[in-house]
């Protein structure tokens, strides 16, 4: 029988607390889609670091190897999981869309959170919330946080 292995977690030394603390009473939108996609960015900068022998060349050119192109590397090389992907993906087309336009349309969102398992569709639960897009962001941020943390921690026994 396989031993499972504990890995204890200081949850003040983690990237979901340093998300969720850096929040602010009232924060907009927009800063809370630029600090969760910064946060997994550094995820990602970590995975490329440790998985690729060269992956300073990855990084030496930001307008060519993007943000897309680096999750894209990562996802096709079997490094994230689909559902992790499909997460990451609606976070990068949020902060792309608020960098094009002050506001969201928020008929454009799909309201889904991805997990290993299902398809959650949140629609009609945030719709009843008083800004449905903010809370989808928070979830949507939080969520895709903990998964890649998790996956990190899994893959390297250590955390980003």
């Amino acid at each position: 029988m396989k031993k499972k292995r504990v890995i204890e977690i200081n949850i003040w030394d983690d990237i979901t607390m340093e998300y969720i603390s850096s929040i602010r009473p009232g924060e907009e939108e927009l800063g809370l889609i630029i600090k969760g996609h910064l946060l997994i960015e550094n995820i990602l900068n970590q995975i490329i670091e440790i998985k690729f022998k060269n992956s300073k060349l990855l990084f030496d050119d930001n307008r060519t190897n993007s943000f897309s192109v680096k999750l894209n590397i990562l996802y096709s090389l079997g490094f994230i999981p689909k559902y992790i992907f499909q997460n990451i993906t609606n976070i990068n087309k949020i902060r792309n869309q608020y960098a094009h336009n002050l506001k969201v349309d928020s008929s454009k969102l799909t309201f889904i959170y991805y997990r290993e398992d299902k398809k959650i569709n949140n629609k009609g639960y945030f719709k009843k919330k008083r800004n449905p897009v903010k809370e989808y962001i928070k979830l949507l941020c939080f969520g895709t946080l903990s998964e890649l943390r998790n996956l990190f921690i899994k893959e390297f026994g250590k955390k980003p």
